[in-house]
């Protein structure tokens, strides 16, 4: 039997959504087993949980070896993210590989000035969602999608979150320009921070159709990961053994780099 809008919506706030807030979304269309118009139909019952005072904002992300166009570029994090950046209502930031798009009165003011260099740092449009009182939504997926970790890391300003990389963005004039932006770390390791979180309160479970879905409080949850991780930095790396970021990482954090 197919999802349909009112079940979707009603999964959400059954979760913990409510009318005026504001959310980031990560999100897994397949985890939610068959849904009767796909993912316009989840993008609609988002918007129907927050109604017309909230906002939703989902991260958009392109690739580096391609120049970016905000209008054209597709999202490569996934249908519920592409589907949403198509809406006539939504405005896409200008990152060239970072972008997120948002619906909303929020809309502008949280995607407005997407630094290249503060990719998902402290003022970028992720971390400007999240404080003071926003929400953070996976949505059939786990915490290493959850890129409010990676705002964690500049914040507790581990030395590592420092590489850059190059790409371009598409001019008006259809001509591509060279820019350099921080190149986003490893996120392997960052389901560590579900056990932390979950310990204390911090998260909500439910069921969405067939996916686990957890409502996260962000704020608190960005406070206390920037405090695991003034005293344990290396604690969102990954152990798997060739993961040459993570490698680099560890010898940043040790002063051999």
């Amino acid at each position: 039997m197919a999802r349909t809008r009112a079940e979707l919506r009603g999964g959400f706030r059954g979760l913990g959504l409510e009318s005026g807030d504001r959310v980031i979304v990560h999100s897994s269309l397949s985890s939610l087993g068959r849904v009767d118009g796909g993912a316009e139909t989840v993008v609609d019952a988002l918007l129907d949980a927050v109604g017309g005072d909230g906002t939703v904002m989902m991260p958009t992300f392109t690739r580096y070896d391609e120049p970016y166009d905000p209008e054209t570029s597709p999202s490569t994090v996934g249908a519920i993210t592409d589907a949403f950046r198509k809406r006539a209502a939504a405005v896409r930031s200008a990152h060239p590989t970072k972008s997120v798009a948002a619906i909303g009165p929020e809309a502008g003011s949280l995607t407005d000035d997407h630094d290249p260099l503060a990719s998902i740092a402290p003022d970028s449009p992720i971390h400007r969602l999240i404080e003071p009182d926003g929400k953070i939504l996976l949505l059939g997926v786990g915490h290493t999608t959850n890129s409010a970790l990676h705002v964690a890391e500049r914040l507790a300003e581990l030395p590592y979150r420092d590489q850059l990389a190059e790409t371009a963005i598409r001019r008006a004039d259809g001509s591509a320009e060279s820019i350099e932006v921080n190149q986003s770390h490893c996120s392997r390791g960052f389901d560590i921070a579900e056990s932390i979180a979950k310990r204390i309160g911090l998260i909500s479970y439910g069921r969405i159709g067939d996916a686990t879905a957890q409502l996260v409080d962000g704020d608190p949850f960005l406070s206390l990961v920037v405090d695991v991780l003034a005293e344990y930095p290396g604690a969102l790396l990954c152990d798997v053994p060739d993961c040459e970021r993570c490698a680099y990482a560890r010898r940043r954090l040790a002063g051999r780099e």
